[in-house]
């Protein structure tokens, strides 16, 4: 299984219908314009909890077919909330999510009566921790109560590391932004790996000084987040102004981002023109281009990110055909794990001991692997078919 990330946003399959209006046992949500709900909640001071969705958004379905309509999930939240679903794309949504500056699919937003943010939160949640978010929303370490303190004059490292940590997990690139910029100009020292961490969460733009110390230090960067992390937001930045320089919509071919590296990003040219050729290749879905670019790549450069390994190992899982590019998928894999299990590198471990003829291994580690997605309430449908072979 891989963990599929894209540049700039995460598509997903519809995987069931959403149900929009109260649900039996679980969390009853209301169908109301925003400044009713505003009205409501300062009436009866409480905070509205919206799930904020997309049609499209396969996690959303995900919550609503399966989170939701829990029994323990609805006392939680009908009780201390006012609970709505808006489509992020239609009516008041597209609105509401410039406003609350929701950039991934779902967003759970906290707001009060007064319309300010008071907690957010982001993906597929199963039911304790959706419980334990209702706990954040109204607790001391919530995005809000984090903003006033800031807003207040706190400014103590510990303090701002944290509150920087939660912004960038909250997509509140604007704030984090304005936040790491001071916080770094009264830091002398940017090399520890907590520091690290946020400044390649937040990197800036082409030609300031964040993206500047991350091609200056590539080693440190890689070591405090990953390669693979590390190398994608990179791309992120320099892609995105690319584009936007030359009024392109679509990825150019290697041979035309070439010069924009040279002349933006020389430390690290040879390295991002390897990575963005496999990139791209991915991207275009042509894994004639594909396997033989991952392939170069990480003989290159190897990887220390599991993320990273799992995908590559996925991708050849479903597209290599022979036994040495097999063998080569099972061997990042097999890395990928020892990194950092999961139940979607696990699972492609699986798969492929299944695709290279060990069936022992494959049912052995499936068996991890469904152990793994049933403590962290994920789908194990797929893998389950491995114990049957």
């Amino acid at each position: 299984m891989r963990a599929l990330l894209l540049l700039f946003s995460v598509l997903t399959l519809a995987l069931a219908p959403i149900a929009i209006g109260a649900q039996n046992a679980g969390v009853a949500f209301t169908e109301k314009p925003f400044a009713e709900l505003l009205a409501q909640a300062k009436a009866e001071d409480k905070l509205i909890f919206i799930d904020a969705y997309t049609t499209w958004c396969g996690p959303c379905k995900m919550m609503s077919a399966k989170v939701f309509p829990q029994e323990r999930v609805g006392e939680v939240y009908n009780e201390r909330f006012i609970n709505a679903k808006i489509d992020m794309e239609k009516g008041e949504g597209p609105g509401l999510a410039q406003r609350y500056n929701v950039a991934a699919y779902p967003t759970y937003l906290f707001v009060d009566g007064d319309g300010e943010i008071a907690h957010k939160g982001a993906g597929y949640i199963p039911a304790d921790a959706l419980i334990a978010l209702a706990d954040d929303a109204t607790g001391d370490e919530s995005l809000g109560a984090l903003n006033k303190r800031y807003d207040a004059g706190e400014r103590d490292a510990e303090f701002i590391q944290a509150y920087l940590g939660t912004l960038t997990k909250l997509y509140e690139r604007n704030r984090a932004g304005e936040v790491i910029e001071t916080y770094l100009a009264e830091t002398e020292d940017w090399s520890d790996a907590a520091t690290m961490k946020l400044i390649i969460a937040n990197p800036g733009v082409v030609g300031g000084d964040r993206m500047h110390y991350l091609l200056s230090n590539p080693d440190a960067a890689m070591q405090a987040v990953g390669s693979g992390t590390y190398m994608m937001g990179l791309q992120q930045v320099l892609l995105t102004q690319y584009m936007r320089m030359e009024g392109k919509r679509m990825l150019p071919p290697t041979a035309m981002i070439v010069p924009f590296y040279s002349k933006y990003a020389a430390p690290l040219k040879n390295r991002l023109v390897a990575h963005y050729e496999m990139f791209q290749a991915e991207q275009m879905r042509d894994m004639s281009v594909y396997l033989p670019a991952a392939k170069s790549y990480f003989a290159a450069y190897p990887s220390n990110d599991f993320g990273e390994l799992n995908t590559v190992a996925w991708n050849f899982y479903e597209h290599a055909e022979t036994e040495a590019d097999l063998e080569k998928a099972l061997g990042w894999a097999k890395q990928s794990v020892e990194l950092r299990a999961t139940y979607p590198n696990l699972d492609t471990l699986a798969w492929l001991y299944k695709k290279t003829g060990d069936v022992d291994m494959s049912r052995e580690t499936a068996k991890l692997a469904i152990e793994m997605a049933i403590e962290t309430d994920q789908d194990y449908t797929e893998t389950a078919e491995l114990l049957n072979d």
